[in-house]
């Protein structure tokens, strides 16, 4: 006997009301996702599960209410003017990071630029400024193989050719090469209570943890950038709200010039950026 899909969902809800991870909307996008339609469909008194999917579907909550991120499940995640393909290998991207997108859009204008995504991950940032902007020479790169296939894969996936290189951070590209250089590097610490919330206890470790405070690689890579960017260029990097203080401070320090803070959508100050002369 088949099980009417609305009724499932609105009993999952209730079963599932005191869960921290798992919502009405994570519900329908989950049971969209199994069954190829539009949320404007599933409510409809006639659609209905046979056992098979019935089964997947509640195993697909179950896996959602442990707190493994939706994106995960879904194996996708849209990102400014993308749809990136996502899973354990690589974070899932956030609306924070469209910050940066939006503030280099607006700020160069130049037709031919040579961009750098350090530790791209999926490629969401690399990828949606060579969507935006196909005459930049954009390069993603990452220390893990299985970061750039996913990468390399999304490219495809969007049309969108950038040149893919492993390398642990700077070390592989030659200096005073990049307009841009762009980061959202690891930048929490060792045991920080947020890496036991929603998501974030089964995203890649390595794409989170820098050291005991959070900062190893966010002094490391704005240290060492000002070698690898032309005269004028500009690094960003993305951190944390709380870190934004000895950022702004780190870069004077280092000799960064025309530092400015951007906030993110919450209003956060999340994104700094810094002027080599």
């Amino acid at each position: 006997m088949s099980q009417n899909l609305r009724e499932l969902l609105i009993s999952k809800s209730e079963e599932y009301k005191d869960n921290d991870f798992v919502t009405s909307l994570d519900l329908q996008m989950l049971a969209c996702n199994l069954l190829g339609v539009d949320r404007s469909k599933i409510f409809s008194s006639s659609l209905k599960l046979d056992h098979k999917k019935e089964d997947k579907l509640i195993d697909l909550i179950k896996r959602r209410s442990s707190g493994e991120p939706l994106a995960y499940i879904l194996g996708e995640k849209g990102f400014w003017n993308i749809d990136l393909e996502v899973n354990p290998k690589v974070l899932v991207p956030r609306p924070e990071t469209e910050t940066i997108i939006e503030d280099v859009l607006f700020s160069f204008t130049k037709e031919n630029l040579n961009i750098l995504d350090l530790g791209t991950g999926s490629g969401a940032i690399g990828l949606a400024l060579k969507k935006e902007k196909p005459k930049w020479e954009v390069y993603c790169s990452d220390i893990s193989a299985g970061a750039l296939e996913t990468t390399k894969r999304n490219s495809i996936r969007n049309k969108a050719t950038v040149h893919l290189v492993l390398t642990n951070w700077l070390e592989a590209f030659r200096k005073n090469f990049f307009d841009l250089i762009i980061s959202n590097p690891p930048y929490i610490g060792q045991g920080d209570k947020r890496l036991d919330g929603d998501g974030l206890s089964h995203e890649p470790k390595g794409a989170l943890v820098s050291g005991p405070n959070g900062k190893e690689d966010l002094l490391n890579i704005s240290s060492k950038s000002l070698d690898f960017l032309k005269q004028g260029g500009y690094l960003y990097l993305e951190h944390s709200p709380d870190q934004s203080k000895q950022m702004k401070k780190s870069l004077e320090n280092f000799g960064y010039t025309n530092i400015i803070q951007l906030r993110d959508l919450n209003g956060d100050l999340r994104v700094i950026k810094g002027c080599k002369e």
